[in-house]
Parts: C-alpha cells; sequence; structure tokens
C-alpha cells in the first residue's frame, strides 16, 4: 500500500489563496489531513475583506469532519502537544500570518513547508501583489520553502517564474500569482511522494522585504510625479488609493485626465484631476 503523509494544515480562515489548496489536499488520496489550524475566533485576513464570494475554511474543514483549531498563541507548548498526538509528517502552510517558532516548525516527523506567491528571496514578506504593481514588475514567480524562524528565509523547496505586463493592478497580480501558485502545489505534492525533498538555499543578498503598505504608502502628494501617481492608483486597484491636498486627505473614487476640474493636484510633472469624497 502506498504510504499516506499525515498533514497539519495552517491557513487564514476567509483566505482565496488557502482554500483551493485545502481542497486539492483534501482530495488527494496520498494525504490525510488530520487538523486544520487557523486565526483565532473574529480574526479576518484583511486582503479578502468586503470581496465577493468571500470563502470560510472553518466550515469547509468542519464539512469534512477535520478537527480545526483557532489558537491564540500557535507557539505555546500545550498547543504544540496538542498537534504531536495528530502525529503529523508534514505541517503545510498557505497564506497564515503569524511567525513559527523553533519548537512548531520541528513539530512534524519530516518539514514544515510554506507556500509563498513571490520569487523569493523577492518579495519576501506581506502584500506582495501591491508591490509587484507599484514597481511595475514584469520577472516574478512562486515559491515553496522550508519554514525557519526568519520570516520567507527558508530553503527553496520548488519555485515556478511567472510573466507579468507590468501594468496589472494588484488583484491581477494576486489571480496570476494565485494560478502558478496552485500548480506548484500540485507539483510539490508529488515531490513529497518521491521524497526526500531536496531543496537549495536562498541567495539573501537577492533579498528584499516588504510589509503591508500603509496609507501613507497609497497617498499621492505632491511630491510624486504623473507616473509615480498612476503607479500607485494602479497598485491600489480595485480598492481606494487617497490624495493629499493641502492638509486634506480624500480617498480616490476615479481619476482622469481633464482640462478643468474643481480640484486638481499639481504634481512634479504635470496635473491629475480627481473626483473626490470621504475625506479622512
Amino acid at each position: 500500500m502506498t504510504q499516506k503523509f499525515n498533514i497539519i494544515f495552517f491557513s487564514e480562515v476567509n483566505s482565496k489563496f488557502g482554500m483551493p489548496i485545502f481542497k486539492m489536499l483534501y482530495h488527494d488520496d496520498r494525504f490525510n489531513i488530520k487538523a486544520f489550524v487557523t486565526t483565532p475566533e473574529g480574526k479576518l485576513c484583511s486582503y479578502y475583506i468586503n470581496e465577493d464570494n468571500p470563502v470560510d475554511l472553518e466550515k469547509y474543514a468542519e464539512s469534512k469532519d477535520i478537527p480545526v483549531f483557532r489558537p491564540n498563541n500557535i507557539n505555546s507548548s500545550k498547543f504544540i502537544d496538542e498537534l504531536s498526538d495528530f502525529n503529523p509528517d508534514y505541517i503545510l502552510i498557505a497564506n497564515y500570518q503569524k511567525i513559527f517558532k523553533k519548537n512548531l516548525i520541528e513539530l512534524p516527523k519530516l518539514k514544515t513547508l510554506n507556500f509563498h506567491p513571490s520569487p523569493l528571496p523577492r518579495y519576501a514578506g506581506l502584500a506582495p501583489f501591491f508591490w509587484m504593481s507599484l514597481n511595475g514588475e514584469k520577472n516574478t514567480g512562486v515559491s515553496c520553502i522550508e519554514v525557519t524562524p526568519e520570516i520567507d528565509g527558508g530553503d527553496i523547496v520548488l519555485q515556478r517564474k511567472v510573466r507579468l505586463t507590468g501594468n496589472e493592478n494588484s488583484l491581477e497580480v494576486r489571480e496570476k500569482l494565485f494560478k502558478a501558485s496552485f500548480s506548484l502545489f500540485n507539483d510539490v505534492l508529488d515531490l513529497i511522494c518521491q521524497g526526500p525533498l531536496k531543496t537549495h538555499k536562498q541567495d539573501m543578498t537577492k533579498r528584499d522585504y516588504h510589509s503591508n503598505p500603509s496609507q501613507e504608502d497609497k497617498t499621492i502628494t505632491n511630491n510624486d510625479t504623473v507616473s509615480s501617481a498612476l503607479a500607485k492608483l494602479k497598485a491600489c486597484a480595485p480598492g481606494n488609493a487617497y490624495v493629499q491636498i493641502n492638509d486634506n486627505v480624500f480617498k480616490v473614487n476615479s481619476v482622469s485626465w481633464s482640462q478643468t476640474s474643481k480640484t486638481k493636484l499639481k504634481l512634479k510633472d504635470g496635473r491629475l484631476s480627481f473626483f473626490l469624497e470621504n475625506a479622512l
């Protein structure tokens, strides 16, 4: 009989990255999902709030009789002891925004793996789609890595290159990298079954790390050029960018080229006309 690997799966409860991976893993007869670990009660991943077609990974797990855990501290000895009862071969992580410490990382018999939608060591950290869109990125990719205490710093298991046009907004970048990640995930499952996994170290001289974009990162001011202003609008889409005019900050609902407008912002190399509402 072919060996079945015991898996503990971690993801945000409303993750549109985690849900397809959860389903692929559940329907793969080579794996047993012994437990699902997600965010504490009432905590949602901000990426997906207010989007159409929300998902609920807790409900999915419960529908498949998979035990669900929503700990406040994933690194507590008590919680790790609970998970050890499931005798995991692997921990697999897809969009789970908490730091794993050594004892949890070393819990499974084999490895703890994370799927990150960027070409590590580039675009480590949160919100890679915003930063790729802002930078007009054309050469990107997705990664599966071993988990270490350093965020997104572990050895690489497998990567896949992805080409962009450089004109995508953040949601379009996300959709393309998610699609590539789901294909990569299936390839990694095959490698697990062929085992043992071979890895190689990241070239950390090429690492760049990004945190979640702040409102300041999304705000157009008179220090922007037309190009940098348009890049911020594109990176924020389909959400709102902001514009600062004098001492007032507004959400931007639309922007257009115009000969005249009630409100204009003089940029370094030209003007943009904004239709503004919802002053902050």
